[in-house]
């Protein structure tokens, strides 16, 4: 009896793929992809100093906050300890050659094994925009500060650079007075919301030494059934693996139609697990077995 009773389950297992002849649906879930570090470079393990370079020409009070910016943030991502990521000032004069033997020398001073310099911060023309609120009492200043900054990073043994990250951007904010701000005033609160903002703008540095997540969405076919309907509920879920155990046995359905869009839900799971080359494989054999509409948009994507 129980052999007859396993028979009949595996016949009915067929059948589900079978039945469903009709069109297919399409499903729009929400996925979070997987982006590659920018700027990759091998931090774990590795002991870490920040330099900020400091030549003499430009305001050492702000390199410095924000070399600590960059600091701090680099101990959070990394979960480290608060203070385990010194920053350091260095000085540079006419004579100063940024060699091999002045990066081992920094490694050597900070016991690091990769040394980070801060060689330029660069504050651009402010944009003063003045407001006087007719209804009230005061002036809204708005201000746009557009900065750049360079980044190198080494390798402290070798002195080999791993990667520079040059970042332009602007930071904008809003400034409440009883009385128009003299440009003297002005000055001093633009330095001063820039180094209050040196924790965030280093947050924006270091995001490129780490991989990220960025939501999306993406389509996937189904059909009427039990199995079709445990897949969607798998990839919302991102169970990919559940929700690939039954697309990889849909695909060798005899229905043209079903294999296909199986084929191109694989496909879909093989680009979100950074696989594109299998995806497109996949999309290939979906084209074989049954022209779908989503196909064709789906593989230029993929091709960018």
């Amino acid at each position: 009896m129980k052999t007859n009773h396993f028979k009949t389950f595996g016949l009915l297992s067929v059948a589900l793929w079978t039945i469903c002849s009709c069109a297919p649906g399409v499903q729009l879930i929400d996925v979070e992809k997987r982006l590659a570090p920018s700027h990759p470079v091998e931090l774990s393990n590795k002991s870490i100093a920040v330099f900020s370079a400091l030549d003499g020409k430009s305001d050492s009070t702000l390199i410095s906050d924000l070399a600590q910016g960059i600091a701090t943030s680099l101990e959070k991502r990394l979960s480290r300890e608060d203070g385990s990521i010194f920053a350091f000032n260095v000085r540079l004069d006419s004579t100063t050659v940024m060699d091999d033997e002045f990066i081992k020398d920094l490694s050597v001073r900070s016991n690091s094994d990769l040394v980070f310099i801060l060689s330029s911060v660069k504050l651009n023309d402010a944009g003063i925009y003045l407001n006087k609120v007719p209804s009230l009492d005061y002036h809204a200043t708005y201000v746009q500060l557009p900065f750049n900054l360079l980044l190198d990073v080494f390798d402290g043994v070798t002195a080999v650079k791993q990667t520079s990250v040059s970042m332009k951007d602007t930071l904008v904010w809003e400034i409440v007075s009883r009385n128009q701000l003299k440009e003297s005033v002005l000055n001093v609160k633009l330095k001063e919301a820039f180094s209050g903002a040196a924790s965030d703008i280093g947050e924006s540095v270091t995001i490129n030494f780490f991989e990220s997540w960025k939501k999306d969405s993406r389509a996937l076919y189904y059909f009427l059934g039990q199995k079709w309907e445990e897949s969607i509920t798998a990839a919302r879920d991102f169970n990919w693996e559940k929700a690939s155990r039954i697309w990889l046995e849909a695909v060798g359905s005899s229905n043209k139609h079903i294999s296909a869009c199986a084929a191109y839900n694989l496909a879909v799971v093989c680009e979100l697990q950074d696989r594109k080359d299998l995806a497109l494989k996949w999309l290939d054999y979906a084209k074989k077995r049954y022209p779908l509409t989503l196909v064709e948009g789906y593989e230029t994507f993929l091709k960018k």
